[in-house]
């Protein structure tokens, strides 16, 4: 009897003939420091005793957490804007961010942070003029998904790091991100507004925040990018980006929204000049509805992704909340509308989901002061107790 093998089952077979020969290169673990980065309690990862520098040298304000030191440092109450991941469901955030200015309420932030598509959004949604809420429309409702990834062949899956090819996300990253717009960042560091992205260093399992006011301050284009591109990077379906011998991959493997230093080692005082505001962007909803996933392999990854990304977002909504009693300051908070079909896989981008999700966003952000919520919705096993605990932690 004579057998005839496919070319499929060929190419499978070689594929992992070459898979079991071109093991991936050994690394070294990185100690290399750099003058950007921060624990989300402002110490220096590394050297985790310690605060960083910019903090260090105001130690009482750095123990009572990063708020309070920029609140000394800006000289009223502070507006921090933390914009979560989502992946296509950025394009509600973009939406938010719109409407929000055309209702003549939005305030300058004196602190902007941003974790995966919220990196993305964060530059400028910092800047903050119209002519930057039309670039976040573009990108958020211009766009396909073979404007952020390219699938690899098989053999290439096998033999690298990543079920996709994200050049065309660097490219987006690059037409959007310019010389000029890095240069308008940088001249706010000076003025004490902070821009914070987040990543997740893989060497050393930890949510890495970057501060790219001071990238952008330091000229540092290239730099800037490669922060923003391993930001929204979801481990296994994007590559990790290799920065300074630190590997670093999606801010929301570990933490959907970079809550930058609500409390320090000290309890906070309570504010020096009246109660600011926390505003949280959620791009998702805590309470999805069921729907029959695809079972395909980006299907798949994407709905992983969306899992991970709404269980973390539970509890560091109750962080944000918490570090909001603490100071006296009020939270407030947006997330997908319940009735909004926005697909349940943040990395389709979907032209029409996308728009969906923008047009949402937009109408929502123009409803000043109704828009928000100002308590974290009580999900899973969260009892109303805990939350009365945290609602009087002041």
């Amino acid at each position: 009897m004579k057998f005839r093998i496919s070319s499929t089952c060929t190419t499978i077979i070689l594929a992992l003939i070459v898979a079991g020969c071109a093991a991936p290169e050994k690394r070294e673990l990185s100690l290399e420091r750099m003058a950007y980065v921060a624990l989300p309690n402002g110490h220096d990862p590394l050297n985790p005793d310690q605060f960083i520098p910019e903090l260090s040298s105001a130690a009482t304000s750095a123990r009572e957490g990063v708020t309070k030191y920029y609140e000394r440092k800006r000289g009223h109450p502070l507006k921090v804007l933390m914009i979560s991941g989502g992946g296509q469901n950025g394009a509600f955030g973009a939406g938010f961010v719109k409407g929000w200015t055309e209702s003549g309420t939005r305030p300058q932030f004196d602190l902007v942070t941003g974790v995966s598509t919220g990196a993305l959004m964060a530059t400028h949604a910092f800047l903050g003029t119209p002519a930057d809420d039309a670039v976040l429309e573009q990108l958020f409702t211009g766009i396909t998904s073979a404007d952020i990834y390219r699938k690899r062949p098989l053999l290439s899956i096998l033999t690298g790091n990543s079920l996709m090819d994200t050049s065309p996300m660097k490219a987006l990253i690059d037409k959007h991100i310019t010389q000029e717009v890095v240069d308008r960042v940088g001249a706010e560091y000076d003025k004490n507004r902070r821009l914070w992205m987040g990543t997740t260093n893989m060497d050393y399992n930890q949510t890495w925040a970057w501060n790219m006011t001071l990238i952008a301050k330091d000229g540092d284009l290239e730099l800037y990018r490669n922060v923003m591109l391993a930001s929204a990077a979801p481990a296994i379906a994007f590559p990790p980006v290799e920065i300074h011998g630190h590997l670093f991959a999606d801010g929301a493997t570990r933490d959907n929204m970079l809550v930058i230093g609500l409390t320090g080692k000290d309890r906070p005082g309570p504010p020096l000049y009246g109660p600011g505001d926390f505003y949280v962007i959620y791009n998702g909803r805590l309470a999805d509805p069921p729907r029959a996933v695809t079972n395909g392999i980006v299907a798949i990854a994407g709905t992983s992704i969306f899992t991970m990304m709404n269980s973390s977002m539970q509890s560091i909504l109750l962080r944000a909340y918490f570090g909001a009693r603490t100071h006296g300051y009020r939270f407030n908070m947006v997330q997908i509308p319940a009735d909004v079909d926005v697909g349940g896989n943040p990395l389709a981008f979907d032209p029409e989901q996308m728009r969906r999700g923008f047009d949402a966003g937009h109408a929502l952000g123009r409803q000043q002061p109704n828009s928000w919520e100002h308590e974290p919705p009580i999900v899973g096993e969260m009892p109303d107790w805990a939350l009365e605990a945290i609602r009087t932690a002041r």
